[in-house]
């Protein structure tokens, strides 16, 4: 399927809040820029889809010693780089200005770059703002583990929410020009998020509890609480947080876009897909090119060509003018 071929295409910017197929790319050495079969997703199949801003997550995976962790995030970081240096096609973006020039249409992706758990940062302020030095512009606060800045879902009977240090990093993140990600984050910490920012924040690849009640979703109240903040939540394709027992399909996305919308309004819903951190994608959307058969469905049902702007990353860009430095 060519770009001009995609009916669904407009001159709205194609954005996807979560993929994690930097960490799966260089563990694998393998070439983003290059077509693979054993991912969901890289450049050329993101460009093929339309993406036109992708947030790249670097994850490692929890470790006591904080210094690997760090030295892993920073690798992948590496690689990344070395993509956007190496391929035109690529564009960091870090500024209002490096956002306002991406253009619907072009053959261009425009990467951000997030972290994916504070655990790399100890407790260590500066090592926040060296990330963001690095071109690092949005921080998902926990993975699903406790960290110092917070318990993440698999510690939420526990009831902890942000600590001191993680306040301190709210604060620096809000003065530097950092997105603020509460996904994976237990619900304890979710609500001190809402007490402590002042501006908004986002989920970015987190589902509709009601629909599913996977611990990694959020209930209908913490939707309201992220539009009330002028966020966004991204809808993720992972099985388990669709359905019960993880066998999904596009219908069962579709499912948890239309409650989010109901709970949270068409304002604050977007694409947080977790292509290539998910073991297995929903039945209809196998990789990250069926992605124009998603909004298509979208539109069958009827919904309006607004509020499917506004999903596809009108929405999501909102918050990133907002958010992101001058």
């Amino acid at each position: 399927m060519t770009r001009e071929s995609m009916v669904w295409y407009s001159d709205t910017l194609l954005v996807d809040a979560h993929n994690d197929v930097i960490s799966r790319m260089k563990d694998s050495g393998l070439d983003f820029c290059l077509r693979q079969s054993a991912t969901h997703s890289d450049l050329p199949r993101l460009l093929e889809a339309g993406v036109n801003l992708q947030v790249l997550a670097l994850f490692a995976p929890p470790d006591h010693n904080k210094s690997a962790t760090l030295q892993r995030i920073l690798s992948y970081g590496e690689y990344a780089l070395d993509c956007i240096d190496q391929d035109r096609r690529l564009q960091l973006v870090r500024t209002k200005a490096d956002l306002a020039a991406l253009t619907p249409g072009e053959e261009k992706l425009g990467v951000i770059l997030g972290v994916e758990g504070g655990d790399c940062l100890g407790e260590e302020l500066w090592i926040l703002r060296l990330l963001f030095r690095l071109g690092v512009r949005l921080l998902t606060l926990t993975w699903s583990n406790r960290n110092a800045l917070a318990d993440g879902v698999w510690e939420e009977d526990t009831k902890g929410g942000l600590t001191v240090f993680g306040k301190e990093v709210i604060k620096e993140m809000e003065a530097l020009g950092m997105v603020i990600d509460v996904s994976h984050l237990a619900p304890a910490g979710f609500w001190d998020v809402a007490k402590a920012a002042a501006g908004p924040f986002i989920a970015s690849h987190s589902n509709a509890k009601a629909i599913c009640p996977h611990p990694r979703n959020l209930t209908d109240e913490q939707l309201r609480c992220i539009a009330d903040h002028g966020g966004v939540a991204g809808v993720n394709f992972c099985g388990p947080h669709l359905v019960e027992g993880g066998s999904a399909a596009i219908d069962d996305v579709i499912l948890h876009i239309e409650h989010m919308w109901k709970a949270a309004g068409e304002d604050h819903v977007g694409l947080g897909t977790d292509y290539d951190g998910i073991d297995a994608a929903p039945r209809g959307l196998e990789d990250v090119t069926a992605l124009p058969q998603l909004i298509q469905a979208l539109r069958r049902k009827g919904h309006s060509e607004s509020r499917l702007e506004k999903f596809m990353g009108g929405n999501f860009l909102r918050v990133l003018r907002d958010v992101l430095p001058d």
